[in-house]
């Protein structure tokens, strides 16, 4: 083999690296600094020499390659709208992020669940900076989070952070890349908030560059019939055609109705030049006759807003399985503030017997747009069948509170518990399972939204003494599956709170969390080994509290609700020899787990 050509080959790549480096040097001399201050080696070469990404607001990218998009600020997600944005990491983990600006550490938090680790920045122009699914947290940040978490004998931990205290500067390298929480893949989650108000803001609003010249995408249609009580009916699809224009229209040239009142509703997503996921809609606009009647933009989120997002889709729709249908109208109960238009509240009146064109914008953050046109005229002749109730036992008023009782089963809504008014509906049924103490009380259905926990009590005459501090209600949803709501006694009732509808009863948990160690063993060498690595499960009230111990020592251990691993990181607290280990699982009833053993190292 002829190696001077290779050895050239070699050494011309590295002049041009060389020159490349030399070319950015002057660019990313701050990224640099916190590059060699940091010893986790670089997923690639590219982040050191990417463009920082300075905006007319003074922020920098939180990360160091391209930001290519999974999911975009007010995202359509259950339950939720998406407050950020989540930007790719190339599948890994362990990427540097960096402030965006100058600022102060304000709250550092750790669940095994939702953001996993997290990290809030203040800024002193007005803003934080908000970074999520974390791996790790660098320097200062980590080591006054470890401190509190071995101070406080807890590994996740909400911390309020005064001014300070942790300082940062912008470019800083504050944390690594991660997966944590209830993050499906590796990722950043990122969001602007106002520091004042606590809104999450479009970060696509503050100069970040994201390639995106593609128009959203408009997917289906559908039409909403009401009845003079303002009952309405379940969404009717409406066929679609794609123009010439690339535009949209309905498949009929016109669409008649049997009722003088309709709502509509829209499917519709984004993508960026990047990345085919399919994101959320900046805005859309709704126009009657050149009338603009309904439109919402965006741009903020209140976070005690987000749960609207129940009203502002077809909750039904969502739960038969059929995807995102946007209601372009807006329920009695909706209070959602994203709505710039909402001319009665964007239901369309027809009773002119006239036609009305109705035209849909569909518009994405960089001023894409796609349009969808449609012809609607009331014809009486057609009829309308008004929609069926069917027997219920109470008509719960959506803005009052109200009290249900009937069949050993008490109900307590808040005022704005739901969006419309609710018939509801109530049956029971009695159990053949040893391990139930009252009767089934099916309450109402899965495919209608409540808005606010409600309180669920249910007679416990028949749970024996002895089992009275280990049952809970249990709530089985429409897909059948069993979760714990917990419990409390009050008199003779056991008392929780719901924020869905379901089938509820008390149940007994008195088995103990299990633990299976992964990498451990008793008296095995983990010399090679840099965590101690259990799985821990309960089967029913959940894992309550985890705590280890290395010869009597409380030590830190991390959990991952979503993978049920439990691991303890050698961090120099554990030094060579020989030592014991104890650990703790205790579930939402008191049932404990104990696993204990030896190792060396």
């Amino acid at each position: 083999m002829n190696r001077i050509p290779l050895m050239f080959s070699l050494f011309f790549s590295f002049l041009i690296s060389v020159q490349v480096a030399n070319a950015c040097a002057t660019h990313c001399a701050e990224a640099m600094k916190d590059f060699e201050a940091t010893t986790m080696p670089l997923p690639n070469y590219y982040e050191q020499c990417y463009d920082i990404t300075n905006t007319d607001f003074g922020f920098r990218s939180p990360l160091g390659i391209p930001l290519v998009l999974a999911g975009n600020f007010g995202e359509l997600r259950n339950n939720h709208f998406h407050a950020g944005i989540d930007c790719k990491t190339n599948g890994s983990e362990n990427y540097r992020i960096y402030s965006i600006a100058d600022g102060y550490v304000s709250r550092i938090k750790v669940s095994s669940r939702g953001y996993g680790k997290a990290l809030y920045i203040t800024h002193y122009n007005g803003y934080t900076s908000v970074y999520a699914h974390l791996n790790e947290f660098k320097g200062a940040i980590g080591a006054y989070l470890k401190q509190q978490q071995y101070s406080q004998q807890k590994s996740e931990l909400d911390i309020q952070i005064p001014a300070g205290v942790l300082p940062v500067t912008q470019s800083q390298v504050v944390a690594l890349s991660g997966n944590t929480g209830s993050s499906t893949a590796p990722h950043l989650h990122f969001e602007i908030r106002d520091a004042h108000t606590e809104e999450a803001l479009n970060p696509l609003l503050f100069g970040f560059k994201i390639a995106d010249t593609r128009k959203p995408i408009i997917s289906g249609a559908a039409l909403y019939q009401f009845d003079q009580s303002g009952r309405r009916t379940k969404a009717k699809t409406i066929e679609i055609v794609k123009n010439s224009s690339g535009n949209f229209s309905a498949k009929s040239n016109v669409i008649n109705v049997g009722t003088p009142r309709v709502g509509l509703g829209i499917k519709a997503y984004d993508k960026q030049d990047a990345a085919n996921n399919l994101n959320g809609a900046f805005s859309v606009e709704m126009l009657d006759n050149g009338v603009p009647v309904y439109s919402f933009k965006m741009d903020r989120i209140a976070f005690h807003e987000s749960r609207y997002i129940n009203s502002h889709c077809d909750y039904t729709y969502k739960k038969e399985g059929k995807g995102w249908m946007q209601k372009c109208f807006r329920d009695p109960g909706n209070q959602l503030s994203i709505y710039e238009t909402a001319i009665n509240d964007g239901i369309i009146d027809l009773s002119d017997g006239l036609m009305h064109k109705v035209i849909f914008k569909v518009r994405d953050v960089s001023g894409n747009t796609k349009v969808l046109a449609m012809n609607l005229k009331y014809k009486p002749s057609i009829g309308f069948k008004a929609p069926y109730i069917g027997n219920y036992q109470a008509m719960l008023p959506h803005n009052m509170p109200q009290t249900y009782s009937d069949k050993g089963l008490n109900l307590n809504f808040e005022a704005g518990s739901f969006y419309d008014n609710i018939p509801l509906k109530h049956t029971t049924k009695p159990s053949t399972s040893q391990y139930v103490y009252s009767d089934i009380h099916k309450v109402h259905d899965g495919k209608t939204p409540v808005h606010k926990y409600f309180d669920v009590a249910i007679n416990g005459s028949r749970v024996p003494d002895r089992l009275r501090n280990k049952v809970l209600i249990a709530r089985k949803n429409s897909a059948g599956r069993v979760s714990s709501i917990g419990g409390e006694w009050e008199g003779g009732y056991l008392k929780a709170s719901s924020k869905e509808f379901g089938s509820f009863y008390i149940t007994v948990d008195t088995r103990p969390p299990v633990i299976q160690p992964i990498n451990i063993s008793n008296g095995k060498s983990m010399a090679k080994n840099s965590t101690i690595t259990f799985k821990i499960s309960d089967n029913l009230s959940g894992i309550k509290s985890y705590n280890a111990y290395i010869d009597g020592n409380w030590v830190l251990m991390e959990y991952d609700a979503k993978s049920a691993r439990l691991r303890y990181r050698f961090d120099g607290r554990v030094g060579r020899g020989n030592h014991s280990m104890k650990l703790v699982v205790v579930d939402g009833r008191g049932n404990e787990a104990v696993w204990s053993g030896r190792f060396s190292r």
